[in-house]
């Protein structure tokens, strides 16, 4: 199942409507799941165009007590309490890890730690600064509560951020604006495909119920382009 886009709690919408087409995709039967964003670096490690595969994130939401899950807990899809502490699966990093020596990404791919802030302005100085010092490698408008539904569900999940700006730590230096989030997603677009591409065909290989014998010509025509 492939969504093109997301709903964002910035658009109006509850932290739970934003993840209900997760639990869609559980009831369709769907296991892993691979969740995308574009994020501005504060790692100054990080370029334009790299890629940050999620280990961890801080839930700047949820400590104000803005969850996707708030509210009756329904037993159908997950227990009330549940761990996080594999909730970005370390065998899909590790297997992008694999697929980004192969598509010689050198330099470009990298762990790190993700946040998300409630948006549709971006940060000031001051959150830029206290979010770097408590960790956070890039920072975004999205992502968790998608991750929370889909870990609730016992989905796994591979997530990434394409770094689309670096943050801006100077009051007097002009700030990010959306076109250049745009510009940088679109001139990072084939890459992105290829490794998403891969790690679809490696994530379903890996899955236990994997099965394409009753997919139209074997599967093979039904890959990602």
């Amino acid at each position: 199942m492939l969504m093109q886009g997301r709903f964002h709690h910035y658009e109006g919408y509850t932290l739970g409507k934003t993840a209900m087409p997760v639990r869609v995709m559980k009831l369709c039967g769907i296991e892993a799941v691979i969740v995308t964003n574009a994020a501005g670096a504060l790692n100054p490690r990080f370029g334009v165009g790299d890629i940050m595969m999620i280990k961890d994130h801080i839930n700047i939401p949820g400590m104000s007590g803005s969850h996707p899950l708030k509210g009756p807990n329904d037993k159908r899809f997950g227990s009330r309490f549940f761990a996080l502490n594999d909730c970005y699966a370390r065998k899909w990093r590790q297997l992008g890890e694999t697929v980004g020596k192969e598509l010689k990404m050198e330099g470009r791919l990298h762990q790190g730690v993700y946040t998300m802030l409630g948006g549709p302005n971006y940060e000031t100085v001051a959150e830029l600064k206290m979010l770097q010092v408590c960790g956070v490698d890039a920072v975004g408008m999205s992502t968790i509560p998608e991750v929370l539904t889909a870990v609730h569900c016992e989905m796994s999940v591979f997530a990434f951020s394409l770094i689309t700006n670096k943050c801006v730590f100077d009051e007097e230096e002009e700030g990010p604006n959306h076109e250049e989030v745009i510009e940088a997603a679109n001139d990072n677009k084939e890459s992105l495909s290829s490794f998403v591409t891969r790690m679809v065909e490696g994530i379903s290989a890996d899955l236990p119920n994997n099965d394409t014998t009753d997919i139209p010509n074997g599967g093979d025509e039904n890959k990602l382009e």
